[in-house]
């Protein structure tokens, strides 16, 4: 159980954390959320995280209840006061209470919440051996709700749970035209003849964080890395597939649909960036 939750500026025990069942984010999923991680007590790209989830609440037009530098200050405070150093890290802003219906004709005061609790990491099979991925489910490109990291998160898990039905590890989604989106919490890409490559923002995806430091590394490492619009069939002929969020680092897949990526087994340039982005981890707590 988390220990201790911060709501709007107070510490609540785990088991006393709550917000009002009339809450628009409990009714409607009318917020955003961050998801971060901490590495020894640094929270890694916090800066970045906020600056989207503050972007995001403007696309939805919620006002933001504290400035980033009260909420960041906030995230710190909430790793002291859970006695964490390896911690999950998320943040919530809903647009607050109001009466039943979609209209603004209330005036709202959003909540924020941030809990934190420890994080060991991902199972090591899944970097050993990789994860299987279905292709299945559609992302809107042209919705809002691909722009931002909204709580109306049902499209995702219900591909998860199909995916999950039909034997593999994770979903991957494809947008209205057909074209290869992303997998249900990570960015994807592909590589080909040390080539990466990976989803044009304009494809529908969330603009990663992980995604945006993966781009940076294999560019200085000397990897041409080209956005772009991306087939099934260009996905299903790549040499090495990985996923990216901010949990999971860099996560390899060695297959998709029935498919085996390359000889099925992990490949060297995804194990290389899974290296070289743990060592911009180290690089920056060290600073």
């Amino acid at each position: 159980m988390i220990n201790k939750v911060w709501i709007n500026g107070k510490f609540f025990r785990g088991d006393k954390a709550k917000v009002s069942i009339f809450d628009r984010g409990f009714m409607y999923g009318d917020g955003v959320f961050e998801t971060m991680r901490s590495y020894a007590g640094l929270v890694f790209k916090l800066d970045e995280h906020l600056n989207r989830l503050f972007g995001c609440l403007k696309i939805i037009k919620i006002k933001p209840p504290f400035s980033r530098k009260y909420l960041k200050d906030a995230v710190y405070k909430s790793l002291r006061a859970n006695k964490l150093s390896s911690a999950y890290i998320k943040i919530t802003i809903t647009r607050g209470e109001g009466r039943f219906g979609i209209g603004y004709e209330d005036l709202f005061f959003p909540n924020a919440v941030i809990a934190a609790k420890n994080f060991d990491g991902y199972p090591d099979w899944m970097f050993e051996r990789g994860l299987s991925a279905k292709i299945i489910g559609i992302r809107d490109e042209e919705s809002v709700i691909s722009k931002i990291k909204s709580l109306n998160y049902l499209p995702y898990i219900l591909a998860r749970h199909d995916a999950k039905d039909m034997g593999f590890d994770e979903a991957i989604l494809t947008n209205t035209k057909g074209y290869i989106a992303e997998a249900a919490t990570s960015n994807i890409f592909f590589i080909k003849k040390d080539n990466i490559i990976t989803p044009s923002i304009n494809s529908g995806i969330l603009h990663g964080i992980t995604r945006d430091v993966i781009i940076r590394i294999a560019g200085k490492s000397g990897f041409h890395v080209e956005e772009k619009f991306i087939s099934r069939r260009e996905l299903l002929d790549a040499d090495e597939v990985f996923l990216t969020n901010s949990l999971a680092e860099v996560l390899p897949v060695t297959k998709v649909d029935s498919k085996k990526i390359s000889s099925g087994k992990v490949g060297a340039i995804t194990k290389l960036l899974r290296i070289s982005y743990q060592k911009q981890v180290i690089r920056e707590a060290l600073r």
